[in-house]
């Protein structure tokens, strides 16, 4: 039986400075190989970014970027992209920089570029130098309805303690969009009813495989409607609360010490 291993990134598999092993990955992507396994990456970072991280290791795994927002078979050309109702964007940024909470700063994405929204506290410098890189044409606008192309995603960074309270606002308001948190102050505003499962779900269809076949590793609530689908379930031992009492396994180690790479090797 064909096994595919999916895993989120932040907090999960790469480390606090956001990197990972390099040699130990590889040679477990040759073992999956040898097994007729496959593996896939499934993050709230979008693709350009992946890529940027992973380099040519990235053509080697399915992708599953922006939440669900884009999602790539191995090997393919075609980026399947599922956009933002570019009609809910002006009441999307009033809610997003309303009175009732602190926002740090809004970025949103395209399937290749990146914008800030003007007026809002910037990236911290060593974080722009690396935008920069993965996105060269970044752009800072007075609005997100200035933004020209389709949005796959917006983000709002608030302090941890408002994070669910932009959620709720959102919500509220009964937009065509589908908002969530994977922990540390940020929300991602998705169009409606996309998220890691639904684009993961299309994804395994394509290469005929079953949910019963997923093995996913996660941290947070963003990865929650993944893990519901998976047959198999492993969080990280820094996961959010909520995901804890659900009969899922817990992985060892925490991402600073390969714990998905060790489970992995565990497993294989």
């Amino acid at each position: 039986m064909t096994r595919l291993f999916v895993t989120d990134l932040d907090q999960t598999f790469l480390n606090s400075e956001r990197q990972f092993n390099v040699p130990r990955f590889s040679a477990i992507l040759d073992q999956l190989d040898k097994r007729g396994d496959q593996f896939a990456i499934a993050s709230g970072r979008d693709e350009n970014w992946v890529r940027n991280k992973f380099g040519k290791l990235v053509d080697r795994m399915h992708l599953v970027t922006g939440n669900g927002a884009t999602w790539r078979v191995k090997g393919s050309d075609e980026l399947h992209v599922r956009n933002i109702d570019a009609s809910a964007l002006k009441k999307l940024e009033e809610i997003l920089i309303s009175d009732t909470f602190e926002t740090i700063s809004v970025v949103a994405f395209s399937a290749d570029n990146m914008y800030n929204l003007a007026g809002l506290q910037q990236l911290p410098e060593n974080m722009q130098d690396y935008m920069a890189q993965v996105y060269p044409n970044m752009a800072t606008v007075d609005h997100l309805t200035d933004i020209s192309e389709p949005l796959t995603s917006v983000t709002g960074i608030f302090p941890p303690i408002h994070s669910e309270e932009a959620i709720a606002l959102i919500d509220d308001n009964n937009l065509p969009l589908h908002a969530t948190t994977s922990g540390y102050g940020t929300v991602d505003i998705l169009a409606e009813s996309v998220n890691k499962a639904t684009s993961l779900s299309m994804l395994i269809d394509q290469v005929d495989l079953a949910p019963e076949d997923l093995t996913v590793f996660g941290d947070g609530m963003n990865d929650l409607e993944m893990m519901q689908l998976a047959g198999q379930v492993y969080i990280m031992p820094n996961s959010d609360d909520r995901l804890f009492g659900r009969g899922y396994n817990v992985v060892a180690k925490d991402s600073d010490h390969d714990g998905v790479l060790e489970t992995l090797e565990k497993i294989m």
